[in-house]
């Protein structure tokens, strides 16, 4: 933090130690999920291939949610031999335990909370539950086990639609 040849007066900040093997990484999380974090706490952390994974550590939570994104900050710490600086991960967090929930596609739900179901051999539209969303799952609650939903989105279908159930 000083050229050389520079007077140094007692107490001036010379620069800082680093320790290249630790890292630090700030996330953001939606404040309805405050409750999963933890100081502390261990949290599994992928690379974006999912080909090597790590064990960090919750090390400081910012106590204010940001007024823009009603998220919260959270830091945690891992170290590892394959990270390098500037390298994207994941962090997966244990979230709590959900009966008779189901994970399914995200772009299978309409307006949000509706699902198509396929009743005999017509399209039926229920209200479900959405309690978790995943970059591209979302877990709903409000279904039987049982019930037979759409595979993929099938572009103009309405409700008493006739359609056959394809088995492989």
């Amino acid at each position: 933090m000083v050229n050389p040849g520079t007077l140094i007066r007692q107490g001036q900040k010379l620069g800082e130690y680093i320790n290249p093997s630790i890292y630090e990484i700030g996330v953001s999380v939606k404040s309805e999920y405050r409750d999963l974090l933890e100081v502390g706490k261990h949290v599994k952390l992928t690379n974006l291939e999912k080909t090597n994974s790590w064990i960090g550590k919750v090390v400081r939570i910012n106590g204010k949610v940001d007024s823009q994104t009603q998220t919260v900050k959270a830091f945690i710490e891992v170290n590892g031999k394959d990270l390098k600086e500037g390298q994207y991960l994941e962090i997966l967090l244990q979230a709590k335990n959900e009966e008779n929930a189901f994970e399914i596609s995200r772009n299978l739900l309409v307006d949000n909370s509706k699902l198509y179901i396929v009743n005999d051999t017509i399209l039926d539209l229920v209200e479900v539950n959405p309690v978790f969303e995943n970059q591209n799952t979302v877990v709903v609650k409000g279904l039987t086990n049982g019930t037979q939903i759409l595979a993929k989105p099938v572009p103009g279908a309405h409700i008493g639609m006739l359609v056959k159930v394809f088995n492989k």
